[in-house]
């Protein structure tokens, strides 16, 4: 059934109400007074509460999300994380019931604001495979600490809000939101091979992965900005946990399988195929973090000098 901003509100308040182990929210939009709300209906105080905001920093700015909520968490001791990613809605409660839809933790979005949005959210029941699935995403984001948020708050407040210019977080800072990287989605992955054949949706798809308007660049930017990719990241890190600092092709393929979100997940054919191209940018990159060797009938990896 299709529930209204107002229905939804109801509805998650009734669950919350009734909650007795623990909850997950992820919003990419979360306000003070909304979060304040949110709190009054989890009446006990052992509740395990997990909040996951998007918490870009022009979000920040535009009042789109509150500082304070981490505060908020703070003060109950719940967990709270960061994904700039994060576009999805949903509340889970108790492992069982699923609120899922367009509504934010915000008063517009949940009907608490004198003019709400018109949002639609529907309740399900989660299975096990969901709940796995979500408490892997929800490991992968970044859990808020006190300095980090005062890194924050320091970037808000001196923020020059004149200048009409597009904000993002200081490489100190960006670099903690996207240092540990346990889990990916296929978006997440490179689509194409350098000087391979490739679709015109292949290529935009890598550009924007990389942040760059076209690959006719300094081959030093090219891999600096290949190096900043989630995909990069987790192969560093991978190959970081290994004694040896080395991984043979296939068993790249099987974590890379593994560490994949996506519902349903592809098939191991085409994770090889996207491995393929990830081996064919390093070699074209001739990136000095990485060895590639090549065997009878594979390849491995090896991490240089980390």
């Amino acid at each position: 059934m299709l529930l209204n901003e107002k229905e939804v509100q109801v509805e998650i308040a009734n669950s919350l109400n009734k909650c007795k182990e623990t909850v997950i929210v992820l919003s990419a939009f979360i306000k003070h007074q909304a979060f304040q709300w949110f709190r009054e209906q989890i009446k006990a105080s052992d509740i395990k509460v997990t909040v996951v905001a998007r918490w870009r920093l022009g979000d920040l700015i535009v009042g789109a999300s509150d500082l304070s909520v981490y505060e908020q968490c703070k003060e109950r001791g719940w967990t709270f994380k960061v994904d700039e990613r994060l576009h999805a809605k949903l509340f889970l409660i108790d492992s069982s019931a699923v609120f899922i839809g367009s509504s934010n933790l915000t008063g517009a979005g949940l009907g608490l604001a004198e003019k709400s949005n018109f949002e639609l959210s529907t309740k399900i029941k989660a299975e096990d495979a969901d709940v796995d699935r979500l408490s892997k995403y929800v490991d992968s984001c970044t859990t808020m600490t006190d300095d980090l948020y005062n890194q924050m708050k320091e970037v808000v407040d001196n923020i020059d809000t004149v200048k009409k210019v597009h904000h993002k977080w200081p490489a100190s800072i960006k670099n903690i939101l996207e240092e540990r990287v346990d889990y990916l989605w296929v978006g997440e992955l490179l689509f194409t091979s350098p000087k391979g054949n490739s679709t015109q949706d292949e290529i935009k798809h890598d550009l924007l992965l990389l942040d760059l308007e076209s690959l006719d660049v300094d081959r030093d930017i090219l891999r600096e900005q290949f190096l900043k990719l989630k995909i990069a990241k987790w192969l560093l890190q991978k190959l970081k946990n290994e004694e040896s600092k080395t991984l043979k092709f296939g068993a790249i393929t099987r974590c890379l399988h593994n560490a994949l979100l996506d519902d349903p997940s592809p098939y191991r054919k085409e994770v090889k195929d996207f491995q393929v191209n990830l081996f064919n940018w390093i070699k074209y990159l001739n990136l000095s973090e990485f060895k590639i060797d090549k065997h009878n009938y594979s390849e491995s990896i090896s991490l240089i000098d980390y």
